[in-house]
């Protein structure tokens, strides 16, 4: 596809090498040339210098025959009205990223209707959303829905008192209807006799295993994975209380999310007019006027009493060092928002619980807009490393009717179907599995084959 895309910060430039790796052409527009010739020396993508809303600019890249212009600058009006102005040029589609959700409500206005944009990105919402499911799922690293919710995904750290690293995978008794998808692990590379902290993605197969500390990702059908954490063992408790450190969009939309929920909400923020703020459009939350990266504050307030924290200000350094701190003072699990998602893994050995990244989150729901018409939704993991999506089987595909022993060994060792749901039924895909016409598809691959997947399906 040729797309182009507006805006050169953490977000285009992220998207743009995500999609310049799977061969789209992509032309990245941004009005800072500092930004272009940075993008140029490091993304193989056309740059152009210029501003998103200059119709003349937009209308010289048409002749190249765009099918995608998407907007991701950090002004709502600017994606809004370059969206307009491509859509009225003759733009096929359009995509917006948009920062105040006043856009997203539909009860009196259409904006999409209005500034012609066919899918809005809010980044804030989505995290603030990632965020929730991580809450309500304590102890899973991540969760994602598939199939209108019929199939989800959990990912889960082996505690370290798992003693079956002797068993095969194909020897382990997993509650029925759920399967093992990912497996990330350390690598025993080390450098001058220390081990260099480095993880591998791996695709697992019947005759792997797992280790304590290892990050597994499952997929199943809902009710059944929800059993994986008594398999390990593992117990946890209702959440009651959560602090969150920002007074940002992200927390404004977690903590309306958690108040529905009967879930007690304090916010640390030190401008003094933002509190102001947050205590007219949040009555029922506790809002805190401080610097929350102060250890005494954060005692005296016993901050280590609430079940979680959360840091999602502007800044990953603040971010990363309040989660330190409320994990310090007595706070069992902590969460932070990265811009940065490389921060993810020192994050990690910092034991900071969860990370949430902005840019991945809306990259991954622009990805599933892009790609072909029978993909309902796509989930990009470890830095790009893994993809997991949800494909609708279409009358033509050359695999209908053939048998998973079949097609298996036909197949990449990256590349594994998963789940298939047929008729409402979900099933685990093996080997005497059949796909039809019109049934749904989990897919767990490497990115190099995305680009596979209209011929196979």
């Amino acid at each position: 596809m040729n797309i182009v895309i507006i805006g050169a910060g953490e977000l285009g430039r992220y998207i743009a090498t995500l999609l310049s790796k799977e061969e789209h052409n992509i032309i990245l527009i941004d009005k800072d040339p500092v930004k272009i010739e940075s993008v140029a020396q490091t993304i193989d993508v056309a740059v152009r210098c210029g501003h998103g809303t200059d119709w003349q600019l937009l209308d010289e890249l048409f002749e190249l025959s765009p099918d995608l212009l998407i907007a991701v600058t950090d002004d709502d009006e600017t994606n809004l009205v370059a969206c307009s102005i491509a859509k009225n040029l003759g733009y096929p589609h359009t995509i917006a990223r948009i920062h105040d959700n006043i856009y997203l409500n539909r009860t009196r206005l259409d904006f999409g209707r209005i500034f012609d944009v066919d899918y809005f990105i809010g980044p804030e919402l989505l995290v603030a959303n990632e965020i929730l499911k991580y809450l309500m799922s304590p102890g899973s690293l991540m969760v994602e829905n598939f199939a209108h919710g019929a199939v989800q995904l959990r990912t889960l750290e082996v505690p370290e008192r798992w003693r079956k690293s002797d068993l095969l995978l194909s020897e382990l008794q997993l509650p029925p209807g759920v399967m093992i998808g990912l497996i990330e692990r350390e690598t025993k590379e080390k450098h001058g006799g220390i081990p260099t902290g480095k993880r591998e993605v791996i695709f697992p197969h019947g005759n792997d295993a797992l280790y304590p500390k290892d990050e597994v990702t499952f997929i199943g059908e809902t009710n059944a994975i929800s059993e994986i954490h008594q398999y390990f063992g593992m117990s946890y408790k209702p959440i009651k209380s959560v602090v969150v450190m920002g007074g940002t969009p992200t927390a404004v939309n977690l903590a309306k999310l958690l108040e529905t929920r009967s879930i007690t909400v304090t916010i640390i923020e030190k401008d003094y007019n933002v509190c102001c703020y947050l205590s007219d459009i949040l009555p029922y939350c506790i809002v805190v006027n401080h610097d929350g990266t102060d250890i005494e504050f954060l005692r005296s307030e016993k901050v280590g009493k609430n079940d979680i924290f959360v840091a999602c200000t502007n800044s990953d350094e603040t971010n990363i060092m309040s989660a330190i701190l409320s994990k310090e003072v007595g706070c069992e699990t902590a969460v932070v928002s990265l811009n940065n998602a490389s921060y993810a893994p020192f994050a990690a050995q910092l034991g900071i619980n969860h990370t949430v990244s902005p840019r991945i989150c809306a990259a991954n729901h622009i990805l599933s807009q892009i790609l072909s018409g029978t993909v309902r939704s796509l989930i990009s993991l470890y830095e790009n490393q893994a993809e997991i999506i949800e494909i609708n089987v279409s009358m033509e595909s050359s695999i209908v009717g053939i048998p998973l022993s079949e097609l298996g060994p036909l197949l990449p060792s990256d590349f594994l179907i998963a789940m298939i749901q047929n008729r409402g039924r979900i099933m685990i895909a093996n080997g005497n599995r059949i796909i039809s016409a019109g049934d749904t598809v989990i897919i767990i691959t490497d990115p190099k084959h995305v680009n596979e997947l209209e011929q196979i399906f």
